[in-house]
């Protein structure tokens, strides 16, 4: 039991004792050495009627401690408690690839040391990455970081300062983010968009789609479409450009819009003689040569549409 907690309980005796008594002042530990001697005294100047308040006083008593004791929770298990308090500090140089977490042991209380780490990770529930242990000492300088590395660019990381008093219970500071910068050394690929389809008729549709090179150039773009809607979803993995796409009748059908895209545009084309009454599936893609000189199709969502 804490002293804290002792000095609440022997606030509400002192309280009792001050109510039996008249008085404001603790009777001393000469007053009650002739214990039998003074419960004589007391009966011999008590009334029945005071006999029995005091009766109910400290019935009121032996009740007001047991909740103070069960408000506070004074079992077993509190003396266990952490004598750390450990608090999250915000992130500083941050990179596309690396920040430094930052900490601080803000009360050691009666710990001699502190072992201190971070946790951290992109699911703020879950913080499943570790850094290393540090320990400090209660004479040291209460702040401590330690630099995370290997972190994926433009993305979000949840963290938190964590420390163990030198009875190993743990404390734990608040959880805060940070993004990590762009990386901008690599190249983007193209972005590809498949718009919804217009002017749906019995035979004829308009296929739309919007395709960005980013950072590359000479892109040829096209759609795929047709009645069997894997062989339009497999059109990217399976082939590696345009001219490489095996038309298959009904089932997959392909159109050329555009031979040499370096920027960004967007893209409606006519196709005919489809059979009516049928869903179809469609998308747009593009071929261009990636960073290593090698043919690549990048293709956008799966849309379909049904004819009349």
């Amino acid at each position: 039991m804490t002293i804290k907690y002792k000095k609440y309980i022997l606030a509400v005796i002192f309280v009792a004792i001050t109510a039996f008594t008249g008085t404001s002042s603790v009777p001393t530990a000469h007053a009650f050495s002739d214990n039998a001697s003074w419960a004589r005294n007391q009966q011999q100047i008590m009334t029945q009627a005071q006999r029995q308040m005091m009766i109910q006083m400290l019935l009121q008593l032996q009740a007001r401690i047991n909740q103070l004791l069960a408000q506070l929770e004074l079992d077993d298990d509190s003396d266990r408690d952490s004598e750390l308090s450990v608090v999250t500090l915000a992130a500083t140089n941050i990179d596309s690839d690396e920040a430094l977490l930052r900490g601080r042991v803000l009360d050691f209380n009666r710990s001699d040391y502190a072992d201190v780490w971070f946790e951290y990770d992109t699911d703020r529930n879950d913080l499943d990455n570790k850094t290393s242990t540090r320990r400090i000492d209660d004479d040291e300088y209460r702040a401590f970081g330690y630099r995370v590395t290997n972190l994926r660019d433009d993305t979000t990381y949840y963290y938190r300062a964590a420390g163990a008093d030198d009875e190993g219970e743990r404390d734990y500071g608040s959880v805060f983010s940070f993004t990590t910068n762009r990386d901008n050394n690599g190249s983007d690929e193209p972005s590809v968009t498949t718009q919804s389809a217009t002017n749906v008729r019995d035979d004829s549709v308009e296929l739309r789609g919007y395709v960005d090179m980013n950072d590359f150039n000479n892109g040829e773009v096209f759609f795929v479409y047709g009645e069997d809607e894997n062989q339009v979803q497999d059109v990217e993995d399976d082939f590696d450009s345009y001219l490489d796409v095996d038309e298959d009748g009904d089932d997959l059908q392909k159109v050329r819009v555009d031979r040499d895209l370096d920027d960004q545009a967007s893209y409606q084309t006519e196709v005919s003689f489809l059979n009516d009454n049928t869903r179809h599936y469609f998308t747009i893609c593009v071929g261009y040569e990636d960073e290593d000189d090698d043919q690549v199709l990048k293709c956008g969502s799966v849309r379909s549409f049904t004819t009349d």
